[in-house]
């Protein structure tokens, strides 16, 4: 959850009639919104849309992204000392950004040259924190439980 921010105060104060009663949706979704809910709380669950920069460090990668984007779901999620685990590690922004915030990190990759790279990325900060960096390796066709 994140704070609610200065515009509560502002939108909160004159409530019109609408705002203190369910206001159902325009488009028959059965979904509603009572404004009046938001009356007295300091902390709400963010939109589903994320502004931020899209610059980044790395350009060794074919999906890269910046550091404040798991910065942020991080902050949100976990306390200093709690575990992060990144299934696709790819160059290791994740597994970097965990460790410069003092989180334990697990990352898995599966393509040697990527997991390459997340180690050279994050090389000078395990000392800091426990971290655990697997190369899952391919070890041919895997058996199917279907009947035929």
């Amino acid at each position: 959850m994140v704070p609610m921010g200065e515009w509560a105060d502002r939108r909160l104060k004159n409530l019109s009639d609408t705002d203190k009663v369910r206001d159902p949706s325009r488009v028959g979704s059965g979904f509603g919104k009572r404004i009046a809910n938001w009356i007295g709380r300091e902390k709400a669950y963010p939109t589903n849309v994320l502004h931020m920069a899209t610059e980044t460090k790395n350009k060794n990668h074919s999906a890269v992204f910046p550091e404040d984007l798991p910065e942020w779901f991080i902050k949100l999620f976990t306390k200093k000392g709690d575990w992060v685990l990144d299934p696709f590690m790819g160059s290791g922004t994740t597994v970097f950004v965990a460790q410069r915030m003092e989180r334990n990190t697990i990352g898995i990759e599966i393509l040697p040259s990527y997991f390459k790279l997340a180690q050279k990325s994050v090389k000078s900060l395990v000392e800091m924190r426990p971290t655990q960096m697997v190369l899952l390796e391919g070890k041919g066709k895997y058996a199917s439980n279907k009947s035929k």
